[in-house]
């Protein structure tokens, strides 16, 4: 399967037309058009981002959806987690997850835990 490459149009991710296409986007992206959220913790960095490349081009299911997003945390205990996401309000969701994890753990010394996202929440504005 050939590698998918995507482009932005505001947050909603539009297949591009070529990798000379998504190139130039990418290029004449700024620092705003492609990170969803970013957090500096004293010992790690919380990074989410629009990269406009399939991560699973490998997909068995033709349908699908691409993977265009990622979070990677770099430093600290979770240093080199990363997770993959198909939109951008899902790359919200995957951020906070890791964000508000590595904070209990810095605060109370847990590993993990789970609370269920508001869906009253308006993600474009946050």
């Amino acid at each position: 399967m050939p590698i998918r490459y995507y482009k932005l149009d505001g947050k909603i991710p539009i297949a591009a037309e070529s990798f000379l296409d998504w190139n130039l986007w990418m290029a004449s992206a700024t620092f705003g058009d492609v990170t969803v959220m970013y957090n500096d913790f004293n010992d790690s960095l919380v990074s989410t981002k629009f990269v406009g490349i399939d991560l699973n081009p490998g997909s068995s299911n033709a349908d699908a959806q691409p993977m265009i997003f990622e979070t990677l945390v770099m430093g600290g205990v979770l240093d080199g987690k990363k997770q993959i996401y198909p939109t951008w309000d899902e790359a919200i969701l995957g951020h906070l997850r890791f964000s508000l994890g590595l904070t209990v753990r810095r605060w109370f010394g847990v590993s993990e835990f789970f609370l269920p996202m508001p869906s009253n929440i308006d993600y474009s504005k946050v």
